[in-house]
C-alpha cells in the first residue's frame, strides 16, 4: 500500500495536527455487504466548518461548498477500526467533528486530511458503518471512503480503488517472555497454538501452517485474543501490523512477531493492499487521489501511522 516521499517537514506538520487510534476487529474481518447503516451520523461538518460554524451547501451542479467557496471532500468512515480510525470525546490532536458532535481520528483521519489540504478541498467526515460504506459511495451520499478497505476484485466491480494507500502485513502477536517470542521463520511456530477472529484473512492464513502448529478455535475480539495468550491458553495470535501496534501500546508484555521477506505467511496484496474507493467511473477523482498518495512514500506512511498508534486513547 505506498509510493514516493516527501519531506520530514510534511510528515512533522501532519503529525502536529493529528492524533489517536481505535479498536475492534480490522479490514480483514470486516464484510462485503453494502447494506448501509449509519451512526447517527449521515452527514459530517466539515473540519473547517466544525472549527468556524461554517455550513455546507449544495452547488447547482451538484457538488458541495463551504462558506470558504472551496469544494468540499466527502469522506466516509466506519470509525471502528483503531489505529485507522475510532470516536473520541473532544477535539484533541487534530480528530474532526462530525455533524452529530462526536470526534473522529486516526490514520484515516490523518490522509483524509492531508488528501483533502493538497486537493485544496474542505474535509467532510460521515461516520456510517463498516456495511453502509460502498452503497453510500455508489449513491453519492460521500465521495470515497477511507476505512482500512482492501482493495479486492469483488468490491472492484461496485467502486474504483485509488493505489493502495496503506499495505496492512500480516503479523503474530506472542507473550515477550514465551517460547516462540524469538521466532524468524513462520515454520518456527512448530508445535504453537495459534489463533485470531473469524471471517478474517489472519484466521485463514493459520490454515497453511497446520502441518506443524495447531489452528485453534477463533476468538471474537483483540481483547479475547490477548486475555488469552495471558492465561496461556494461545501462544499467540495474528493479525495486522498497526492493530498488533496498537495492542501494545496497553499490553508491553506482548511481542510482535514481524517476518522478513518469504518467511512469513503466504498471502496476496489483494488480502493486505488497503485502497480508497470510489463512485464507479470518477476516475478524475481517482486520479487526483492517485497523484496526492504518490507523494507519500513508505516511510511517511509508516510515520504517521506510528504517530496515530502512539496517540490514541488507552481505551481504544
Amino acid at each position: 500500500m505506498k509510493k514516493k516521499v516527501v519531506s520530514l517537514m510534511l510528515v512533522a506538520a501532519m503529525a502536529c495536527s493529528m492524533a489517536a487510534c481505535g479498536s475492534s476487529n480490522a479490514d480483514a474481518g470486516k464484510t462485503d455487504s453494502a447494506a448501509e447503516s449509519t451512526t447517527g451520523s449521515d452527514s459530517a461538518a466539515s473540519t473547517e466548518a466544525a472549527s468556524t460554524g461554517e455550513t455546507a451547501s449544495v452547488t447547482e451542479a451538484g457538488g458541495t461548498t463551504t462558506a470558504s467557496g472551496k469544494e468540499v471532500l466527502r469522506v466516509a468512515m466506519s470509525a471502528d477500526y483503531a489505529p485507522f480510525d475510532w470516536l473520541q470525546e473532544d477535539d484533541s490532536n487534530g480528530a474532526v467533528m462530525t455533524s452529530n458532535g462526536s470526534y473522529m481520528n486516526g490514520y484515516d483521519v490523518l490522509v483524509a486530511k492531508y488528501i483533502a489540504e493538497k486537493l485544496d478541498m474542505d474535509l467532510e467526515i460521515t461516520q456510517i458503518d463498516w456495511d453502509g460504506l460502498i452503497l453510500s459511495i455508489q449513491s453519492g451520499k460521500v465521495d470515497c471512503a477511507i476505512a482500512g478497505m482492501s482493495i479486492t476484485s469483488e468490491r472492484s466491480q461496485s467502486v474504483d480503488f485509488s493505489d493502495p494507500y496503506y499495505n496492512a502485513n500480516i503479523v503474530a502477536v506472542v507473550a515477550a517472555d514465551g517460547p516462540y517470542a524469538d521466532v524468524v521463520n513462520v515454520t518456527d511456530f512448530e508445535g504453537a497454538t495459534l489463533t485470531s477472529t473469524l471471517n478474517t484473512v489472519w484466521y485463514d492464513v493459520l490454515d497453511k501452517i497446520t502441518d506443524y502448529a495447531t489452528k485453534d478455535a477463533a476468538l471474537d475480539t483483540f481483547a479475547s485474543m490477548v486475555a488469552a495468550v495471558h492465561a496461556g491458553k494461545i501462544d499467540g495470535f495474528t493479525c495486522d501490523m498497526p492493530s498488533a501496534k496498537s495492542i501494545l501500546v496497553s499490553n508491553p508484555d506482548l511481542k510482535i512477531i514481524d517476518f522478513e521477506g518469504g518467511t512469513g505467511f503466504e498471502v496476496s496484496n489483494e488480502e493486505t493492499d488497503l485502497g480508497i474507493p470510489c463512485q464507479k467511473g470518477n476516475t478524475e477523482l481517482v486520479d487526483k487521489i492517485n497523484e496526492v498518495l504518490a507523494g507519500l512514500s513508505k516511510e511517511d506512511r509508516d510515520a504517521m501511522m506510528d504517530q496515530a498508534v502512539a496517540s490514541q486513547p488507552v481505551s481504544n
